[in-house]
Protein backbone atom coordinates (compact mmCIF):
# COMPACT_ATOMS: atom_id res chain seq x y z
CA UNK A 1 0.00 0.00 0.00
CA UNK A 2 1.66 3.20 -0.89
CA UNK A 3 0.00 6.82 0.22
CA UNK A 4 0.33 9.34 -2.35
CA UNK A 5 -0.66 12.91 -2.09
CA UNK A 6 0.82 16.17 -3.93
CA UNK A 7 3.63 15.10 -6.65
CA UNK A 8 2.87 11.42 -7.80
CA UNK A 9 5.88 10.27 -5.67
CA UNK A 10 5.27 12.13 -2.50
CA UNK A 11 4.39 9.98 0.61
CA UNK A 12 2.13 11.32 2.85
CA UNK A 13 -0.10 10.83 5.94
CA UNK A 14 -3.43 10.90 3.07
CA UNK A 15 -6.05 9.08 1.85
CA UNK A 16 -5.26 5.19 1.41
CA UNK A 17 -4.76 5.01 -2.38
CA UNK A 18 -3.37 2.37 -4.78
CA UNK A 19 -1.25 2.83 -7.59
CA UNK A 20 -2.32 -0.40 -9.38
CA UNK A 21 -0.72 -0.22 -12.78
CA UNK A 22 -0.32 -3.86 -13.77
CA UNK A 23 2.01 -4.08 -16.74
CA UNK A 24 1.72 -5.78 -19.74
CA UNK A 25 3.44 -9.36 -20.03
CA UNK A 26 5.28 -9.60 -23.41
CA UNK A 27 3.76 -12.27 -25.20
CA UNK A 28 5.46 -15.67 -25.89
CA UNK A 29 6.75 -15.75 -29.44
CA UNK A 30 6.51 -19.32 -31.25
CA UNK A 31 9.64 -20.31 -32.62
CA UNK A 32 9.72 -21.37 -36.10
CA UNK A 33 11.30 -24.90 -36.55
CA UNK A 34 13.02 -23.96 -39.47
CA UNK A 35 14.80 -21.36 -38.03
CA UNK A 36 18.42 -21.76 -36.02
CA UNK A 37 17.52 -19.34 -33.52
CA UNK A 38 21.40 -17.32 -32.26
CA UNK A 39 22.33 -17.56 -28.86
CA UNK A 40 21.60 -14.96 -26.93
CA UNK A 41 24.36 -11.72 -26.46
CA UNK A 42 24.65 -10.42 -22.80
CA UNK A 43 23.46 -7.35 -23.63
CA UNK A 44 20.14 -9.08 -24.98
CA UNK A 45 20.17 -11.12 -21.41
CA UNK A 46 20.79 -8.12 -19.49
CA UNK A 47 17.85 -6.32 -21.05
CA UNK A 48 15.89 -9.31 -20.73
CA UNK A 49 16.44 -9.78 -16.90
CA UNK A 50 15.70 -5.54 -16.74
CA UNK A 51 12.40 -6.15 -17.88
CA UNK A 52 11.25 -8.98 -15.38
CA UNK A 53 13.21 -6.80 -12.56
CA UNK A 54 10.66 -3.97 -13.98
CA UNK A 55 8.06 -6.15 -14.31
CA UNK A 56 8.16 -7.11 -10.42
CA UNK A 57 8.71 -4.54 -9.01
CA UNK A 58 6.03 -2.69 -11.04
CA UNK A 59 3.78 -5.19 -9.35
CA UNK A 60 5.05 -5.12 -6.15
CA UNK A 61 4.80 -1.41 -5.75
CA UNK A 62 1.20 -2.05 -6.87
CA UNK A 63 -0.15 -4.31 -4.34
CA UNK A 64 -0.52 -7.24 -6.84
CA UNK A 65 1.94 -9.26 -4.92
CA UNK A 66 1.16 -8.24 -1.35
CA UNK A 67 3.66 -7.54 1.20
CA UNK A 68 4.05 -10.74 3.23
CA UNK A 69 2.90 -13.28 0.19
CA UNK A 70 5.18 -15.86 -1.66
CA UNK A 71 6.58 -14.88 -4.96
CA UNK A 72 4.92 -17.44 -7.38
CA UNK A 73 7.12 -20.75 -8.22
CA UNK A 74 9.81 -19.70 -10.74
CA UNK A 75 8.77 -21.57 -13.70
CA UNK A 76 5.29 -20.26 -13.24
CA UNK A 77 6.97 -16.76 -13.62
CA UNK A 78 9.00 -17.77 -16.51
CA UNK A 79 5.87 -18.87 -18.42
CA UNK A 80 4.48 -15.61 -17.27
CA UNK A 81 6.36 -13.65 -18.91
CA UNK A 82 7.38 -16.05 -21.56
CA UNK A 83 10.89 -15.13 -20.51
CA UNK A 84 13.80 -17.70 -19.45
CA UNK A 85 13.53 -19.00 -15.84
CA UNK A 86 17.53 -17.71 -15.18
CA UNK A 87 16.27 -14.06 -16.18
CA UNK A 88 13.23 -14.37 -13.71
CA UNK A 89 16.00 -16.43 -11.37
CA UNK A 90 18.40 -13.10 -11.41
CA UNK A 91 15.74 -10.82 -11.51
CA UNK A 92 14.92 -11.78 -7.99
CA UNK A 93 18.37 -12.36 -6.79
CA UNK A 94 18.56 -8.33 -7.53
CA UNK A 95 15.20 -7.45 -6.31
CA UNK A 96 16.59 -9.24 -2.96
CA UNK A 97 19.89 -7.17 -2.94
CA UNK A 98 18.09 -4.25 -3.00
CA UNK A 99 15.55 -5.12 -0.15
CA UNK A 100 12.44 -5.50 -1.82
CA UNK A 101 12.19 -9.33 -1.36
CA UNK A 102 13.46 -11.62 1.14
CA UNK A 103 14.81 -14.98 0.25
CA UNK A 104 15.34 -17.60 2.82
CA UNK A 105 17.32 -21.09 2.07
CA UNK A 106 14.77 -23.83 0.78
CA UNK A 107 11.57 -21.31 0.39
CA UNK A 108 10.36 -19.27 -2.09
CA UNK A 109 11.07 -15.24 -1.96
CA UNK A 110 8.81 -13.50 0.04
CA UNK A 111 7.15 -9.75 -1.11
CA UNK A 112 9.14 -7.23 1.91
CA UNK A 113 9.03 -4.66 3.09
CA UNK A 114 6.23 -3.31 3.12
CA UNK A 115 5.25 -0.71 0.39
CA UNK A 116 4.00 1.75 2.90
CA UNK A 117 6.94 1.59 5.06
CA UNK A 118 9.04 1.68 2.09
CA UNK A 119 12.17 4.64 2.43
CA UNK A 120 12.73 6.38 -1.09
CA UNK A 121 16.50 5.75 -0.09
CA UNK A 122 15.02 2.02 -0.85
CA UNK A 123 13.26 2.84 -4.05
CA UNK A 124 16.59 5.03 -5.43
CA UNK A 125 18.59 1.89 -5.04
CA UNK A 126 16.61 -0.18 -6.91
CA UNK A 127 16.45 2.22 -9.47
CA UNK A 128 20.47 2.41 -9.23
CA UNK A 129 20.99 -0.95 -9.60
CA UNK A 130 19.10 -0.87 -12.44
CA UNK A 131 20.90 2.15 -13.99
CA UNK A 132 24.33 0.32 -13.10
CA UNK A 133 23.31 -2.75 -14.90
CA UNK A 134 22.45 -0.25 -17.99
CA UNK A 135 25.58 1.48 -17.82
CA UNK A 136 27.11 0.25 -21.12
CA UNK A 137 24.15 0.58 -22.70
CA UNK A 138 23.53 4.27 -24.40
CA UNK A 139 20.00 3.87 -24.55
CA UNK A 140 18.84 3.91 -20.94
CA UNK A 141 15.93 5.56 -20.57
CA UNK A 142 14.56 6.40 -17.18
CA UNK A 143 10.11 6.54 -16.06
CA UNK A 144 8.83 9.38 -16.85
CA UNK A 145 6.59 11.01 -13.78
CA UNK A 146 3.02 10.54 -14.32
CA UNK A 147 0.99 13.64 -14.52
CA UNK A 148 -2.42 13.69 -12.11
CA UNK A 149 -4.52 14.36 -14.99
CA UNK A 150 -3.50 11.07 -16.16
CA UNK A 151 -4.58 9.37 -13.28
CA UNK A 152 -7.95 8.06 -13.22
CA UNK A 153 -9.28 6.09 -9.57
CA UNK A 154 -11.96 3.65 -8.59
CA UNK A 155 -13.51 4.82 -5.54
CA UNK A 156 -15.08 1.47 -3.89
CA UNK A 157 -14.59 -0.89 -0.71
CA UNK A 158 -11.76 -3.15 -1.67
CA UNK A 159 -14.70 -6.15 -0.55
CA UNK A 160 -13.78 -9.78 0.46
CA UNK A 161 -15.51 -12.02 2.83
CA UNK A 162 -17.19 -14.84 1.23
CA UNK A 163 -15.71 -14.68 -2.70
CA UNK A 164 -13.33 -17.33 -2.86
CA UNK A 165 -11.15 -15.85 -5.88
CA UNK A 166 -10.59 -12.40 -7.38
CA UNK A 167 -12.88 -10.08 -5.60
CA UNK A 168 -16.13 -8.48 -7.87
CA UNK A 169 -14.10 -4.96 -7.01
CA UNK A 170 -10.91 -6.47 -8.44
CA UNK A 171 -12.43 -7.49 -11.81
CA UNK A 172 -13.54 -4.43 -12.21
CA UNK A 173 -10.10 -2.64 -11.27
CA UNK A 174 -8.97 -5.31 -13.68
CA UNK A 175 -11.15 -4.30 -16.48
CA UNK A 176 -11.02 -0.81 -15.71
CA UNK A 177 -7.00 -0.54 -15.74
CA UNK A 178 -6.59 -2.53 -19.08
CA UNK A 179 -8.75 -0.30 -21.38
CA UNK A 180 -6.86 2.57 -19.59
CA UNK A 181 -3.38 1.23 -20.13
CA UNK A 182 -4.41 1.15 -24.22
CA UNK A 183 -5.10 4.69 -23.61
CA UNK A 184 -1.88 6.21 -21.64
CA UNK A 185 -3.84 6.25 -18.75
CA UNK A 186 -3.26 5.03 -14.94
CA UNK A 187 -5.47 3.66 -12.91
CA UNK A 188 -6.01 4.38 -9.08
CA UNK A 189 -7.76 2.20 -6.14
CA UNK A 190 -9.11 4.75 -3.72
CA UNK A 191 -10.13 2.26 -1.13
CA UNK A 192 -13.09 2.66 1.02
CA UNK A 193 -12.77 0.10 3.39
CA UNK A 194 -12.99 -3.55 3.74
CA UNK A 195 -16.33 -3.63 4.99
CA UNK A 196 -19.26 -1.21 4.28
CA UNK A 197 -20.17 0.91 7.62
CA UNK A 198 -22.61 2.80 8.67
CA UNK A 199 -24.07 5.40 6.23
CA UNK A 200 -21.85 8.16 8.17
CA UNK A 201 -18.83 6.95 8.35
CA UNK A 202 -19.64 5.89 4.24
CA UNK A 203 -20.11 9.49 3.70
CA UNK A 204 -16.94 10.80 5.62
CA UNK A 205 -14.55 8.15 3.49
CA UNK A 206 -16.32 9.51 0.10
CA UNK A 207 -16.29 12.71 0.58
CA UNK A 208 -12.47 12.31 1.86
CA UNK A 209 -11.63 10.72 -1.43
CA UNK A 210 -14.00 13.41 -3.57
CA UNK A 211 -12.43 16.04 -2.20
CA UNK A 212 -8.85 14.51 -3.00
CA UNK A 213 -9.50 13.63 -6.53
CA UNK A 214 -10.62 16.92 -6.97
CA UNK A 215 -7.67 19.48 -5.03
CA UNK A 216 -5.10 16.25 -6.94
CA UNK A 217 -6.37 17.30 -10.51
CA UNK A 218 -7.68 13.65 -11.67
CA UNK A 219 -8.29 13.02 -14.75
CA UNK A 220 -11.72 11.51 -13.83
CA UNK A 221 -12.99 8.64 -11.50
CA UNK A 222 -15.15 5.71 -11.36
CA UNK A 223 -17.69 5.92 -8.56
CA UNK A 224 -19.35 3.19 -6.25
CA UNK A 225 -21.21 5.03 -3.86
CA UNK A 226 -22.51 3.46 -0.43
CA UNK A 227 -23.55 6.99 1.26
CA UNK A 228 -26.37 7.37 -1.50
CA UNK A 229 -28.48 9.84 0.01
CA UNK A 230 -24.78 11.69 1.39
CA UNK A 231 -22.54 14.28 -0.04
CA UNK A 232 -24.71 15.25 -3.17
CA UNK A 233 -23.69 18.56 -3.62
CA UNK A 234 -20.04 17.61 -3.26
CA UNK A 235 -20.21 15.06 -6.19
CA UNK A 236 -22.28 17.92 -8.30
CA UNK A 237 -19.28 20.21 -7.22
CA UNK A 238 -16.58 17.95 -8.16
CA UNK A 239 -17.96 16.30 -11.85
CA UNK A 240 -17.81 19.74 -12.71
CA UNK A 241 -13.94 19.78 -13.00
CA UNK A 242 -13.44 15.70 -12.63
CA UNK A 243 -15.77 13.98 -14.62
CA UNK A 244 -17.26 10.90 -12.25
CA UNK A 245 -19.13 8.05 -13.66
CA UNK A 246 -21.13 6.05 -11.15
CA UNK A 247 -20.88 2.33 -11.18
CA UNK A 248 -24.25 -0.49 -9.75
CA UNK A 249 -26.36 2.71 -8.18
CA UNK A 250 -26.97 6.55 -8.86
CA UNK A 251 -27.88 9.46 -6.42
CA UNK A 252 -30.53 11.22 -6.87
CA UNK A 253 -30.14 14.79 -7.93
CA UNK A 254 -26.47 14.17 -9.15
CA UNK A 255 -26.75 14.06 -12.95
CA UNK A 256 -22.84 12.31 -14.04
CA UNK A 257 -22.78 8.93 -16.51
CA UNK A 258 -23.71 5.74 -15.16
CA UNK A 259 -22.73 2.31 -15.96
CA UNK A 260 -24.30 -0.65 -14.18
CA UNK A 261 -26.18 -4.49 -15.21
CA UNK A 262 -29.58 -5.48 -16.08
CA UNK A 263 -31.05 -6.07 -12.68
CA UNK A 264 -34.56 -6.20 -13.80
CA UNK A 265 -34.13 -8.61 -16.91
CA UNK A 266 -31.41 -10.85 -14.71
CA UNK A 267 -33.79 -11.22 -11.65
CA UNK A 268 -36.83 -12.15 -14.41
CA UNK A 269 -34.80 -14.85 -16.07
CA UNK A 270 -34.24 -16.37 -12.53
CA UNK A 271 -37.82 -16.57 -11.06
CA UNK A 272 -38.72 -17.65 -14.37
CA UNK A 273 -35.83 -20.73 -14.18
CA UNK A 274 -37.37 -21.51 -10.92
CA UNK A 275 -41.14 -21.40 -12.03
CA UNK A 276 -39.74 -24.06 -14.68
CA UNK A 277 -38.77 -25.92 -12.59
CA UNK A 278 -42.52 -26.26 -11.10
CA UNK A 279 -42.05 -24.03 -7.99
CA UNK A 280 -45.13 -21.77 -7.33
CA UNK A 281 -45.17 -20.28 -3.61
CA UNK A 282 -41.70 -18.12 -4.33
CA UNK A 283 -40.73 -15.44 -1.57
CA UNK A 284 -38.21 -12.82 -3.01
CA UNK A 285 -35.79 -11.95 0.03
CA UNK A 286 -34.46 -8.53 -0.29
CA UNK A 287 -34.02 -5.67 2.19
CA UNK A 288 -35.11 -2.29 2.47
CA UNK A 289 -32.88 0.24 0.37
CA UNK A 290 -34.30 2.39 -2.37
CA UNK A 291 -31.45 2.43 -4.75
CA UNK A 292 -31.72 1.61 -8.19
CA UNK A 293 -30.28 -2.58 -8.03
CA UNK A 294 -32.13 -3.42 -5.25
CA UNK A 295 -35.84 -1.96 -6.46
CA UNK A 296 -35.00 -3.56 -9.66
CA UNK A 297 -34.62 -6.59 -8.85
CA UNK A 298 -37.51 -6.56 -6.90
CA UNK A 299 -39.90 -5.60 -9.76
CA UNK A 300 -38.27 -8.65 -11.75
CA UNK A 301 -39.31 -10.70 -9.73
CA UNK A 302 -42.20 -9.42 -9.16
CA UNK A 303 -42.89 -9.01 -13.23
CA UNK A 304 -42.14 -12.92 -13.65
CA UNK A 305 -44.19 -13.96 -11.10
CA UNK A 306 -47.13 -11.90 -12.96
CA UNK A 307 -46.23 -13.08 -16.48
CA UNK A 308 -47.97 -16.79 -15.41
CA UNK A 309 -51.26 -17.46 -15.74
CA UNK A 310 -50.97 -20.40 -13.40
CA UNK A 311 -53.54 -20.08 -10.75
CA UNK A 312 -51.74 -21.37 -7.73
CA UNK A 313 -49.12 -18.57 -7.95
CA UNK A 314 -48.28 -17.06 -4.64
CA UNK A 315 -45.85 -14.02 -4.88
CA UNK A 316 -43.68 -12.89 -1.30
CA UNK A 317 -41.29 -10.48 -0.71
CA UNK A 318 -39.61 -10.26 2.67
CA UNK A 319 -37.69 -7.65 3.39
CA UNK A 320 -34.63 -8.35 6.43
CA UNK A 321 -33.94 -5.91 8.13
CA UNK A 322 -30.48 -3.77 8.90
CA UNK A 323 -30.23 -5.07 12.43
CA UNK A 324 -28.11 -8.29 12.29
CA UNK A 325 -29.70 -9.21 16.14
CA UNK A 326 -32.62 -11.71 17.03
CA UNK A 327 -34.81 -10.21 15.33
CA UNK A 328 -33.38 -10.45 11.68
CA UNK A 329 -35.13 -13.97 10.91
CA UNK A 330 -37.86 -13.04 12.55
CA UNK A 331 -40.59 -12.60 9.74
CA UNK A 332 -38.56 -15.26 7.24
CA UNK A 333 -38.68 -17.73 10.37
CA UNK A 334 -42.80 -17.11 10.62
CA UNK A 335 -43.22 -18.18 6.52
CA UNK A 336 -40.94 -21.21 6.89
CA UNK A 337 -42.60 -22.14 9.80
CA UNK A 338 -46.11 -22.56 8.27
CA UNK A 339 -47.37 -26.02 7.37
CA UNK A 340 -46.05 -27.46 4.15
CA UNK A 341 -49.11 -26.43 2.26
CA UNK A 342 -48.02 -23.01 2.02
CA UNK A 343 -44.87 -22.70 3.24
CA UNK A 344 -42.50 -21.16 -0.22
CA UNK A 345 -41.01 -23.90 -2.04
CA UNK A 346 -38.02 -21.46 -3.55
CA UNK A 347 -36.39 -18.46 -2.42
CA UNK A 348 -34.82 -15.62 -4.81
CA UNK A 349 -32.50 -13.67 -3.06
CA UNK A 350 -31.06 -10.59 -3.03
CA UNK A 351 -27.65 -11.68 -3.89
CA UNK A 352 -25.18 -14.24 -2.52
CA UNK A 353 -24.27 -13.27 0.65
CA UNK A 354 -27.99 -12.90 1.17
CA UNK A 355 -28.49 -16.32 -0.19
CA UNK A 356 -25.73 -17.57 1.59
CA UNK A 357 -27.96 -16.70 5.17
CA UNK A 358 -30.74 -17.71 3.61
CA UNK A 359 -29.55 -21.39 2.99
CA UNK A 360 -27.78 -21.33 6.72
CA UNK A 361 -31.07 -20.25 8.26
CA UNK A 362 -33.17 -23.08 6.62
CA UNK A 363 -30.99 -25.83 7.81
CA UNK A 364 -31.40 -24.29 10.92
CA UNK A 365 -35.34 -24.98 11.10
CA UNK A 366 -34.52 -28.39 9.65
CA UNK A 367 -35.57 -27.97 5.65
CA UNK A 368 -32.81 -28.60 3.11
CA UNK A 369 -31.52 -26.96 -0.09
CA UNK A 370 -32.89 -27.57 -2.22
CA UNK A 371 -35.10 -30.67 -0.75
CA UNK A 372 -37.15 -28.53 0.69
CA UNK A 373 -36.56 -25.07 -0.42
CA UNK A 374 -34.77 -24.20 -3.66
CA UNK A 375 -32.09 -20.84 -3.31
CA UNK A 376 -31.11 -18.78 -6.14
CA UNK A 377 -28.38 -15.76 -5.71
CA UNK A 378 -27.14 -12.54 -7.84
CA UNK A 379 -23.64 -11.72 -8.35
CA UNK A 380 -22.03 -15.33 -8.13
CA UNK A 381 -19.30 -14.09 -6.14
CA UNK A 382 -20.57 -17.19 -3.39
CA UNK A 383 -20.02 -20.37 -5.27
CA UNK A 384 -20.94 -22.84 -2.42
CA UNK A 385 -23.83 -22.60 0.03
CA UNK A 386 -23.80 -24.68 3.18
CA UNK A 387 -23.31 -28.19 3.09
CA UNK A 388 -21.35 -27.42 -0.01
CA UNK A 389 -24.37 -26.93 -2.23
CA UNK A 390 -23.34 -25.28 -5.47
CA UNK A 391 -25.52 -21.79 -5.56
CA UNK A 392 -27.81 -21.11 -8.45
CA UNK A 393 -26.98 -17.49 -9.55
CA UNK A 394 -26.54 -14.54 -11.92
CA UNK A 395 -23.25 -13.29 -13.14
CA UNK A 396 -22.32 -10.03 -13.35
CA UNK A 397 -19.99 -8.81 -16.32
CA UNK A 398 -17.46 -6.89 -13.72
CA UNK A 399 -14.49 -7.06 -16.32
CA UNK A 400 -17.13 -5.29 -18.75
CA UNK A 401 -18.54 -2.94 -16.55
CA UNK A 402 -14.90 -1.81 -15.87
CA UNK A 403 -14.26 -1.12 -19.45
CA UNK A 404 -17.43 0.14 -20.44
CA UNK A 405 -17.20 2.53 -17.51
CA UNK A 406 -13.55 3.54 -18.83
CA UNK A 407 -15.06 4.09 -22.66
CA UNK A 408 -18.37 6.56 -21.10
CA UNK A 409 -15.85 8.30 -19.52
CA UNK A 410 -13.24 8.67 -21.93
CA UNK A 411 -16.14 9.98 -24.44
CA UNK A 412 -16.99 12.25 -21.50
CA UNK A 413 -13.40 13.45 -21.39
CA UNK A 414 -13.25 14.04 -25.26
CA UNK A 415 -16.64 16.50 -25.05
CA UNK A 416 -18.71 13.78 -27.24
CA UNK A 417 -22.25 13.69 -25.25
CA UNK A 418 -23.45 16.52 -22.67
CA UNK A 419 -26.38 14.66 -21.28
CA UNK A 420 -25.56 11.98 -19.28
CA UNK A 421 -25.53 8.80 -20.46
CA UNK A 422 -26.66 4.91 -18.61
CA UNK A 423 -25.16 2.02 -19.66
CA UNK A 424 -26.94 -1.55 -18.93
CA UNK A 425 -24.89 -4.79 -19.60
CA UNK A 426 -26.29 -7.72 -19.96
CA UNK A 427 -26.04 -10.92 -17.34
CA UNK A 428 -25.33 -14.49 -17.36
CA UNK A 429 -27.85 -16.95 -15.74
CA UNK A 430 -25.41 -19.80 -14.63
CA UNK A 431 -27.93 -22.80 -12.76
CA UNK A 432 -26.49 -24.82 -9.97
CA UNK A 433 -27.47 -27.53 -7.69
CA UNK A 434 -29.26 -25.22 -4.88
CA UNK A 435 -32.59 -24.79 -7.72
CA UNK A 436 -32.95 -28.24 -9.08
CA UNK A 437 -35.31 -30.77 -7.34
CA UNK A 438 -33.09 -33.97 -6.24
CA UNK A 439 -34.30 -36.72 -8.10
Amino acid sequence: MVWYNGTIGERTHGPELYLLRLVAILPQSKPKKSKVMPLPTEASQRRVRDRVIEILSERIDSGFYATGQPLPAERTLAADFGMHRRAVREAVEHLVQVGLITHRPNCRPVVGPPPMVQAPELRMSRNKGLAAADSESTNHKTRPQISTSNLIALMMCHGGGLETERTSQERIFWGMNHSLMKLGYHAVFLDLGEQIGTDEENAAHEAEHLRYIRDQGFGGALFYPYAYRYNRDLVNEVSQTVPIVMLDRKIAGVDVDFVGCENRGAMFDVTQHLISQGHRRIVHVTRVELIDPVQDRVQGFLDAMRANDYPEMEEMVVNLPPYKDGRYFTVFDAIFKLPVEHRPTAAVCLNDYTAEGVAWRLGQLGLSVPGDVAVTGFDNIVPLVADGIGLTTVAQPYEEIGSAAVEVLMSRIKGQHTAPRSVSLPTRLIVRSSSIWPG
